[in-house]
């Protein structure tokens, strides 16, 4: 009878803790969750109570001892980690604290230790009842047994712990050619630089769910990719968190993201104020629908965290020479450019104004990050030219500027010191639409490379253009790079007349530029970007095809770390191997008759040996 109580003690004490586990969360009344605790503390102390009782503090019943502490030490440990739970402790912001990363290490020393106690009760048994059957067992056999038994026992916490950290940093072996399921080193070195909350929220469906559009599948298809690379970000930096969301069935989800849908990232990062904003958050939006688009997602990724978490900026609209963003056009809304100063916003950029009663022309104001000039009339004086020069050249200021054909302010003084000049004539690509140019060639260049789906073009209407010009003042201060090209699907209509003479050919056309300060040591930060027209960001047709993306690549690229440029795109390059006619023939012999004659002849002489060593056994 004393054999078959000290086999089930141990048992009882082990089933108690996981019942214990299971149970718990029913049982929520103070008083019989004192009893409840009470009887699993009981239990958990039977078997050694009954070894202290019945055998007096027996030498071999060490083992048993320290199994009931490991069960113990699990079930104090789990209702210390139910003691910390963030919604018990009144006052406690779990994202400023940090209990939840305790309450984590918590579950891992529950998790060892309860495993650690069923497996030292089930070996401590079972070598017990090997050494009962075997009564000839050696003392060396019965040391030898729990020896390996304790080694165990002591290498399954290492174990466990080391498969828990290396989940927690997401460590992986990406053996893909260009490193496909990895961040580049560029992106790794540049994601610890965040240092402001920042949240991902993808829009994607997941397996088997049905409910959407016939895009669906492929979504579904390329979410494993998105989900490895958003878990790479995630681990370089704990500030930046992620979140999976089917914009088709969580449609309850929806209401702070607007109109989104499947195949958007959204990146966002609260804004340090609000007094001067309407938005309480910069946001970027970047599209993955195709398996092409994985590409550049990384790329596109990085400038989006830096676009969202960077300091605020602050960019000054010049108001006193009949821009776009004065008075002058308030009566005209689909003239004013309340889009692009809305999408500026979300950018994290703090727009203000700059004219007249701001003391412009002057100084500019020194925590000007950016100033923009959107469609000036009249010309800018000596001293505000001065002013917009030296704010580059001498400050490291980026200025933004679309020209107004119509006007009389042609910016000939600053593009003559770039090696360009700007014409006024007006450009056709379709007569029944004068004036209206689809521009679908981009230069290479930081600033558009990130752009989504560039074969969508720039609708650009009534603009002039740029050309070289080959006289002018040398040297040049500033270097310049072409950002859009009309295409070669444009003519100058140069008599103004609607149509195409036979002396107005179709070529290709400079649209937008980005000049640079010519520098020896590249010392020099600032940087200008210039376009020949200005309803291309006007209300009227900035939601018009690229138009809004190109808007803001033109502002934010300006900014950018040059690092993310250096990202390298997760393209596979599949390399074809073209073979002659002999060499086709070479290589259908060799499948056909040398690896079968090979594989026969390998056989036929190992048949042999066996065949002639069995006679000569004989």
């Amino acid at each position: 009878m004393l054999v078959s109580i000290d086999r089930i003690f141990p048992f009882i004490s082990v089933v108690s803790l996981f019942l214990f586990f299971l149970l718990d969360g029913m049982i929520t009344d103070p008083s019989r969750r004192i009893v409840w605790l009470l009887a699993i503390t009981l239990f958990l102390l039977s078997d050694s109570l009954y070894r202290m009782i019945a055998h007096r503090f027996r030498k071999e019943d060490g083992n048993r001892y320290l199994g009931t502490a490991l069960g113990l030490s699990a079930f104090g440990f789990s209702l210390l980690r139910d003691y910390l739970d963030n919604q018990m402790i009144a006052g406690i912001n779990s994202e400023a604290s940090s209990i939840p990363k305790v309450r984590e290490f918590l579950l891992l020393v529950i998790v060892v230790f309860a495993f650690a106690f069923l497996l030292q009760v089930l070996f401590t048994e079972i070598g017990k009842s090997s050494l009962e059957a075997q009564s000839n067992l050696s003392k060396t056999k019965s040391s030898l047994l729990q020896n390996a038994l304790l080694g165990f026992l002591l290498v399954l916490p290492v174990l466990v712990a080391f498969n828990y950290f290396a989940i927690k940093r997401n460590y992986n072996f990406d053996l893909s050619s260009k490193g496909k399921y990895s961040l580049s080193p560029i992106s790794r070195n540049l994601l610890k630089q965040i240092n402001k909350e920042t949240t991902i929220t993808a829009f994607y469906p997941r397996p088997l769910e049905a409910d959407g559009p016939a895009s669906s599948f492929t979504l579904t298809k390329i979410r494993p990719d998105v989900e490895i690379l958003l878990d790479q970000v995630k681990t370089e930096n704990p500030l930046i968190t992620i979140n999976f969301i089917n914009a088709d069935v969580e449609t309850d989800l929806l209401k702070d993201f607007g109109q989104a849908s499947n195949g958007t990232i959204v990146i966002r990062s609260k804004k340090d104020s609000l007094l001067d904003s309407n938005t309480p958050y910069a946001e970027e939006k970047i599209f993955a629908k195709e398996p092409n688009d994985l590409e550049e997602l990384e790329r596109k990724l990085i400038a989006g965290i830096f676009n969202v978490s960077t300091e605020q900026k602050k960019i000054y609209f010049t108001t006193s020479n009949g821009e776009r963003f004065g008075a002058g056009f308030r009566s005209v809304p689909n003239e004013q450019i309340n889009r692009l100063n809305t999408n500026l916003q979300f950018l994290n950029f703090k727009v203000s104004e700059l004219g007249f009663a701001q003391g412009w022309p002057g100084a500019l104001p020194t925590d000007a990050d950016m100033v923009a000039i959107l469609g000036p009339t009249v010309p800018f004086s000596p001293e505000a030219q001065s002013e917009i020069k030296k704010f580059v050249l001498e400050k490291n200021g980026k200025l933004f500027i679309t020209i107004e054909p119509k006007g009389n302010e042609d910016f000939n003084w600053l593009l003559k010191v770039s090696g360009l000049q700007f014409k006024k004539e007006p450009l056709m690509e379709r007569a029944e639409k004068p004036g209206i140019i689809l521009a679908k060639r981009f230069s290479e260049n930081k600033l558009t490379d990130l752009l989504p789906k560039k074969d969508l073009g720039i609708l650009f209407p009534y603009s002039g253009y740029f050309v070289t010009q080959s006289t002018g003042e040398t040297p040049f201060s500033f270097k310049s790079a072409n950002l859009l090209e009309t295409g070669s699907d444009v003519f100058v209509d140069k008599n103004n007349n609607g149509k195409q003479d036979k002396e107005e050919t179709k070529e290709n056309l400079i649209l937008s530029v980005v000049l640079t300060p010519v520098s020896l040591d590249d010392d020099k930060k600032g940087r200008i970007v210039v376009h020949s027209g200005t309803s291309w960001i006007t209300d009227q047709f900035i939601a018009y095809v690229m138009n809004a993306h190109f808007a803001n690549a033109s502002i934010t690229g300006l900014f950018q770390d040059t690092g993310i440029a250096e990202i390298p795109p997760k393209k596979e390059e599949v390399q074809t191997v073209s073979l002659s006619d002999n060499q086709k023939l070479i290589v259908w012999a060799i499948g056909v008759f040398f690896y079968p004659g090979l594989i026969l002849g390998i056989g036929a002489y190992y048949v042999h040996s066996k065949r002639k060593k069995s006679l000569t056994e004989v």
